[in-house]
């Protein structure tokens, strides 16, 4: 009897665990506030690398982030890598909640949560010491 193969397994895993970020895949249209002004903007969510990783690409007036959601099955975690202008480089353990998701991010940097909706994405950055967040977008899809 042969013994299942090792890195198959392991892909298995990591896409089926990947499938929870499932709520970012497609197109999206958005608005909201960021910096205390109006803003708006599209956001793409897309499964890549064999569906073991989701993509998100956010682009609001001048600012884009890039996002990068996996598993990673040598921890049994799972983490954000983020990047951003300005070479912004970081990657951020992520924890899920009841609705959605946030971002373990340092003390002395912005909290960030995400909430997901059969209709909407809503993401919050919340900078520390604040009570209110300074971004707040909402996504509603586009297709």
């Amino acid at each position: 009897m042969a013994l299942p193969d090792p890195w198959e397994s392991r892909l298995a895993r990591t896409r089926a665990e990947a499938g929870r970020f499932a709520p970012f895949l497609g197109e999206w249209v958005g608005g909201g506030e960021a910096h205390g002004t109006a803003t708006g903007g599209t956001l793409c969510g897309a499964a890549i690398l064999d569906g073991s990783i989701v993509e998100v690409n956010e682009r609001t007036g001048e600012h884009e982030d890039r996002s990068f959601y996996r598993f990673d099955p040598d921890n049994g975690g799972f983490s954000v890598l983020h990047m951003m202008a300005g070479a912004h480089l970081r990657e951020y353990p992520v924890e899920f909640t009841a609705t959605g998701l946030v971002w373990v991010t340092p003390p002395s940097e912005p909290a960030v949560e995400w909430t997901f909706s059969a209709t909407e994405l809503v993401c919050e950055v919340t900078w520390p010491g604040d009570e209110q967040p300074e971004v707040r977008v909402r996504w509603r899809r586009s297709r």
